[in-house]
């Protein structure tokens, strides 16, 4: 017997209906380069351009952007200095930075799902919109969920980040550049994780000294205690 047409445009509806939501736009967030957040703290700074309206999710390091209506959204520069991990962020914040329309968190990272962020612009043409979700590392890796923890310098065995430790080694780079050569101020450049076997524990990068209008390139070591964030040893060359 021949199904009727409204039976089967409801079989097709419900089909629909029950498909998962495929997101439109996927992407990676970068690694942070800032040094500028607080030690012991996760941060994302998720900056996208939206056409109309879209449901944005947040897991580890990746973004997904479902588009309701509208163009497909574009990443403008979101950056992450760890994965955001899937549940048990500790005191997680969420905060707009930038927008021209309604932009409302929907619900905290819970899983599979992440954090999720509805964003609706009508002001015609894309609007940017900047949202931060942050929290507070307790040194437990656990519950990263789909985050890639090791592509951001993370350490088996450790509790204690490499993100953290190098924001700790460029304080202490700093204070030792400015205290032993006098210089006014020092930007450090390339602070990264030695992976090198059998250093495992340090940090590795370049320094400016500046002092007028006069400047002097170093490059430093620091031995980091990854259980307990407390610097062993900082040294200092010139090059």
């Amino acid at each position: 017997m021949k199904a009727s047409q409204p039976f089967v445009r409801g079989i097709v509806l419900l089909s629909l209906l029950s498909a998962p939501l495929v997101a439109d736009t996927q992407f990676t967030v970068r690694r942070m380069t800032r040094n500028d957040v607080p030690l012991g703290k996760g941060q994302c700074d998720i900056r996208l351009q939206i056409d109309n309206e879209a449901e944005v999710s947040v897991r580890g390091d990746q973004v997904f952007v479902r588009t309701i209506s509208g163009r497909d959204a574009r990443d403008d520069g979101s950056e992450c200095n760890e994965p955001l991990p899937a549940r048990n962020a500790a005191n997680f914040r969420y905060e707009v930075r930038d927008s021209r329309g309604e932009i409302v968190l929907l619900s905290e990272p819970s899983g599979r799902n992440g954090a999720v962020v509805r964003i609706r612009d009508s002001k015609g043409g894309e609007g940017r919109y900047h949202f931060r979700l942050s929290w507070d590392m307790t040194g437990s890796r656990g519950g990263m969920g789909g985050g890639r923890f090791d592509d951001f310098g993370g350490r088996p065995g450790g509790s204690f980040g490499a993100s953290q430790a190098v924001n700790i080694c460029r304080e202490a780079v700093q204070n030792k550049i400015l205290g032993d050569y006098r210089f006014s101020r020092v930007d450090i450049r390339n602070a990264r994780a030695d992976d090198r076997p059998g250093r495992n524990d340090y940090i590795i990068g370049e320094a400016i000294g500046r002092r007028g209008g006069s400047a002097e390139d170093f490059t430093f070591v620091c031995s980091v205690d990854f259980r307990s964030g407390r610097v062993r040893s900082v040294d200092v060359s010139r090059r």
